[in-house]
């Protein structure tokens, strides 16, 4: 995919900063942590969520090392090298969930609201109402609207190489409304149709994904603040309601296109209206008033105290047994775990 590239081409150019005209067969265990260390210092440069001029995050860090790892692994297959210097760095990402919003649905009506036209209402919709990634509106042409069978189908570039991941259907009752609109608007005078080929989303291109400023603008004529991670906590908040409103967690995790592990890990928002739902919800009624115990289950329960107060201890050569009526050679041979004859 096109954004993976990208990622992969901003790793390359840090190993070619810090490794300037090194051969990959000299690159060492201790180059590789020295790398790892130059990341830890190294400051963003690029104006980006985080900030200009902070260190990267943990979880960045990480993800640059795991690429390490991909472009040595290429090369120890190819037979280029013999080892991946950078196998015993760590890269496993850890979930962050300090940036988390949950954009309510209250404030999702005011985003609609205050947004300039058709083609932004539906984006903001297809996000948050939908669950679609940042750029999965993009590759949507009108042919994907199952009109009919009031689904969408989605193509994630993101999870394409995983067989059976290359596409899924999403539900389209919320944002039916806002496809409609933007059917009518883009449709041209005297005409009742479009291509099934056409784009749905127009107003911007797959190439130029920077989103984060005009949609800032609309954040802002809400009368909102912008939140961290805009795109993603909007698709979090999608699944958190579908989870919310009762529907299965792996219906869910398949509309939103990854594992129901992934959902519980990185996406699914705890609130504090969670807490006042099940508040009022209505009280628990069962079990005996008083904390009686029924006469029945009493009875059985001293029927097995009776029998495990009657056993003796008698202890035989190097070990201790306890038995009732059982007498010495009762046990028939076994390997391990003893127990009584019958």
């Amino acid at each position: 995919a096109e954004l993976t590239v990208k990622k992969w081409r901003t790793t390359e150019t840090f190993l070619n900063e810090v490794f300037t005209n090194r051969d990959l067969d000299s690159i060492t265990r201790e180059d590789a942590h020295q790398f790892r260390v130059w990341l830890d210092r190294r400051k963003i440069t690029q104006k980006t969520s985080q900030g200009r001029g902070k260190l990267m995050s943990e979880n960045a860090k990480r993800k640059h090392i795991s690429i390490c790892k991909t472009f040595f692994n290429a090369a120890k297959r190819r037979g280029l090298i013999e080892n991946n210097p950078f196998e015993s760095q760590v890269s496993a990402t850890e979930a962050n969930r300090s940036r988390d919003y949950y954009l309510t649905p209250g404030d999702t009506s005011k985003l609609l609201e205050a947004a300039p036209d058709a083609q932004w209402r539906l984006l903001i919709s297809l996000w948050r109402l939908a669950g679609l990634r940042k750029m999965e509106v993009f590759s949507l042409t009108w042919g994907d609207v199952k009109w009919d069978q009031r689904k969408l189908l989605v193509r994630s570039q993101k999870t394409a190489h995983r067989e059976g991941c290359e596409m899924r259907y999403v539900p389209i009752r919320d944002v039916r409304q806002y496809l409609e609109d933007a059917f009518q608007a883009a449709l041209p005078d005297r005409q009742r149709s479009l291509p099934n080929d056409a784009k749905i989303i127009t107003r911007f291109s797959p190439t130029n994904n920077n989103l984060d400023k005009p949609f800032g603008k609309i954040i802002e004529a809400a009368g909102m603040i912008p939140w961290p991670k805009r795109f993603q906590n909007l698709r979090a908040s999608c699944e958190t309601q579908w989870l919310k409103d009762g529907e299965r967690a792996d219906l869910v995790a398949n509309w939103i296109g990854h594992s129901v592990k992934v959902q519980n890990l990185n996406y699914v928002q705890h609130t504090a209206e969670d807490v006042d739902a099940f508040n009022r919800k209505p009280v628990f009624q069962g079990g005996s008033p008083g904390g009686t115990v029924d006469t029945r289950n009493g009875a059985k329960r001293q029927e097995v105290v009776t029998q495990v107060v009657t056993l003796k201890p008698r202890k035989t050569l190097g070990s201790s047994v306890f038995a009732g009526e059982t007498q010495e050679g009762d046990y028939p041979e076994q390997d391990s775990n003893l127990q009584p004859a019958v």
